[in-house]
């Protein structure tokens, strides 16, 4: 069943976006011709939204189109507001960037060794964890008398570290979960809490917070977008994994208008402060782009080398990406439906057929 919808469903899409009526339209039919494409994508320049369109589907089986409306988990893109939540609590004083994690996880071994400076620019030396089932089965292997996060600690404390602290880089999901503890105890609040005070209710982002699993109740439909994996013959549901595993590595859902209200809200100050804000988008190892919850580098647009502040998700069943041109002022957001996809090229073409034309 999946196989046929999906051919039917790729055939309308391909002829509904025949004829280019902008540049915007030209990228994303060619990104369609090309490949396929599910999901919703935003383009902005300052505070003018130049396109927000929904591709492809939200749901097979209920007919139900992607908009851009539609919420989706994004991933990794959480990692920035984990690093904005642990950097406003540096501006209120509560934490430092060269506290320990054993000030905040005692539990956590070698944790003296490593800084939250090292968690946040993935220099910590600490394994790296991907979502999947067999991740559930590790961690609930420390179960007994814990609580999943306990667990979740406690396994990941019993992986060596990589390297010393500080003398390298490696990208690590589970130096993100412990951030994401970190901001727990140190402000009293659990962390979805905290953004959702914070940051989402302020900003008026109320299309954003952490996937409990409830995806899998149906709770917001017809709100929210499920979650495939296409390959050369058909479309199938994309694996269950628990959403409670990756906390601030990962853990988050939105949508392309409140990521726009989110990045508007950096940009002008409504967030951190500008001395935290450019902590955050600095990269402190050239040779990586690594900034803090971002990656920070330049692409060659326009016979320019252009500042752009970015970061990628994946994880099961979702593909995501965002750009900012901070020079330009242009946020560029691709969110999908569809796992395994990399929207480098899409975005970075994106903020071309806006600066170009």
């Amino acid at each position: 069943m999946f196989r046929r919808l999906a051919t039917v469903v790729l055939f309308v899409i391909s002829l509904s976006f025949l004829l280019f009526s902008n540049p915007i339209d030209e990228v994303m039919n060619k990104s369609i011709a090309f490949e396929g494409f599910w999901g919703a994508v935003l383009v902005s320049r300052g505070d003018a939204i130049l396109h927000a369109a929904g591709y492809g589907m939200a749901n097979i089986e209920r007919n139900i189109p992607n908009t851009p409306e539609k919420k989706f988990r994004i991933a990794s893109i959480t990692k920035q507001f984990t690093a904005a939540a642990v950097l406003k609590l540096l501006e209120e004083g509560t934490i430092s960037l060269s506290d320990s994690v054993a000030k905040f996880i005692p539990e956590f071994p070698n944790g003296e060794r490593i800084l939250i400076h090292q968690m946040l620019n993935h220099s910590s030396g600490i394994p790296t964890m991907i979502n999947t089932e067999q991740l559930l089965e590790e961690v609930e292997k420390f179960g007994e008398g814990r609580s999943l996060q306990e667990a979740e600690i406690a396994y990941i404390s019993s992986l060596p570290l990589r390297f010393e602290p500080g003398n390298s880089f490696l990208y690590s999901n589970s130096a993100y979960f412990l951030l994401s503890v970190i901001v727990e105890r140190a402000s009293g609040k659990r962390y979805d809490e905290y953004l959702r005070t914070n940051f989402f209710e302020p900003l008026g982002m109320n299309d954003t917070g952490y996937d409990y699993n409830e995806y899998d109740s149906g709770w917001g439909l017809p709100y929210y977008s499920d979650s495939y994996v296409i390959d050369l013959s058909s479309v199938r549901p994309a694996d269950w994994v628990d959403r409670r595993l990756p906390g601030g590595a990962g853990g988050l859902y939105s949508t392309v208008y409140d990521l726009y209200l989110w990045d508007r809200a950096l940009s002008s100050g409504k967030v951190l402060t500008e001395g935290s804000l450019r902590l955050m988008q600095s990269p402190t190892n050239e040779l990586f782009e690594a900034g803090y919850g971002v990656f920070v580098g330049n692409e060659f647009i326009d016979g320019e080398y252009r500042r752009v502040v970015y970061h990628d998700g994946d994880t099961k069943g979702t593909s995501t990406r965002i750009n900012r041109y901070v020079d330009d002022d242009i946020f560029v957001v691709v969110l999908s439906n569809i796992e395994g996809k990399d929207f480098t090229a899409l975005a970075h073409e994106l903020a071309k057929a806006v600066i170009v034309n």
